[in-house]
């Protein structure tokens, strides 16, 4: 009795086996085949984007131009800011297959949403324009030797000035402080930037305290330390003892305060460089500068927008034929021009300042991680930042508590 049950456990066990390797065909199938664009059948793109502005404006020409190419293929836009769920509202829809066509986002998204088997690999769809990528940023969508989104443009934020309220850049970072005070008054305030959404706009002081993400590249999180507490210090510094910035700044708060000309300096990316063109203020814009109190350069985040594909998606030929087409020279020079952002196309000739000065940031930047564990920093850190600037809590403690808590999310998302 005992052998026959142990052979139906082996049975059962080398079933179970088969099935995840037919199982694990059927997923290599699903990301691997490549759907061909047939530009005689009628399709409505439903497509995904967190742009405003010039951006979103850009994005809208660039569809027009596509369906004036191809009458067949029309589109549907759902814009949701960042800011206002737009990650979390894709992962639901992917997971149930009511997603879009093709959705625009970060490269640091690539790692998460290919272990959840929500996206599929492009390599099939850009053996043809490959070349035209920069190489940096077709490499920043890659995960397990596939790579995952079509690169459209790099950016950095850097740090923009009212040239009105500030005629030098300032070198240092205690230099663009003391700058920061002297235009602080009544309803001008010196310094103005995101750090009510996310953490990726202050990533520039957080690694010039000598900051890093992660301690190795298995994903261990590196944030109960000294660096990370003089990070926190430092912002409730510039809001709470400095007072150089409001009491509540997301980013559209800190658009208008800079496009009012209340507001003498800026940290956001090239995306904003066409806003600031319309708004008229006398602006420029610089690399972060040293952080001299720590001795450190201050590098930002650099990332790469991408245009990736659902695995679901019911029109994937004609999703990959207009990504494609965004990320071609002939877009990627509409939106430099109309948007200020740079392109991920090498084909494109640079002209204009701020794209060299964009290219020079990127240069000293750092890449955001496109691992899995990387999405479960950003609430954490973002909370920390609230609890020391916000809510005056002891950076020491929460620090100590921040690092706890991304373990854990870490280990939840293993499945640990």
């Amino acid at each position: 009795m005992q052998r026959r049950y142990k052979k139906l456990i082996s049975l059962v066990f080398l079933a179970a086996m088969a099935i995840m390797v037919l199982g694990g065909c059927t997923q290599s199938s699903n990301t691997s085949a490549v759907e061909k664009f047939n530009p005689d059948e009628v399709v409505a793109l439903n497509v995904w984007h967190g742009w405003s502005g010039e951006e979103e404006a850009a994005l809208v020409e660039a569809t027009k131009q596509f369906t004036a190419k191809y009458p067949n293929v029309t589109f549907n836009l759902l814009y949701t800011p960042f800011e206002g769920g737009y990650k979390d509202k894709l992962k639901a829809s992917l997971q149930t297959g009511d997603g879009p066509d093709l959705f625009f986002g970060p490269h640091d998204w690539t790692g998460e949403f290919a272990v959840g088997n929500l996206i599929d690999a492009i390599d099939g769809y850009v053996k043809e324009v490959k070349s035209e990528y920069v190489e940096s940023t077709y490499e920043a969508a890659a995960f397990n030797k596939k790579h995952y989104g079509f690169p459209l443009s790099m950016d950095a934020v850097v740090l923009i000035y009212n040239k009105d309220l500030v005629p030098q850049a300032p070198k240092s970072i205690s230099e663009m402080l003391e700058i920061a005070k002297a235009n602080t008054q009544g309803e001008n305030w010196g310094l103005s930037f995101d750090y009510n959404g996310i953490y990726y706009f202050t990533h520039a002081f957080f690694s010039g305290f000598g900051n890093k993400i992660f301690k190795d590249d298995e994903g261990t999180p590196d944030f109960n330390n000294e660096n990370f507490v003089a990070y926190l210090d430092f912002l409730h510094q510039l809001k709470n003892e400095d007072k150089v910035m409001p009491k509540s700044l997301d980013y559209g708060t800190a658009m208008a305060l800079f496009t009012e000309g209340k507001s003498a300096f800026l940290i956001n990316g090239p995306w904003a460089f066409g806003d600031l063109d319309k708004s008229g203020v006398n602006w420029g814009a610089t690399i972060i500068p040293k952080n001299d109190i720590a001795n450190n350069e201050s590098k930002p985040f650099m990332g790469v927008k991408m245009a990736f594909l659902p695995r679901m998606a019911e029109n994937k030929g004609a999703a990959a034929e207009f990504a494609k087409f965004v990320a071609s020279a002939e877009m990627a020079k509409l939106f430099n021009e109309k948007v200020g952002v740079v392109p991920a196309n090498n084909k494109v000739e640079f002209n204009r300042d701020t794209d060299k000065l964009i290219q020079e940031q990127a240069a000293n930047a750092i890449a955001m991680p496109a691992i899995p564990e990387m999405a479960q920093v950003w609430e954490p850190v973002k909370d920390a930042i609230e609890a020391v600037v916000d809510s005056n809590k002891d950076a020491t403690e929460v620090a100590k508590n921040t690092q706890e808590e991304i373990e854990k999310a870490i280990k939840e998302a293993r499945g640990e």
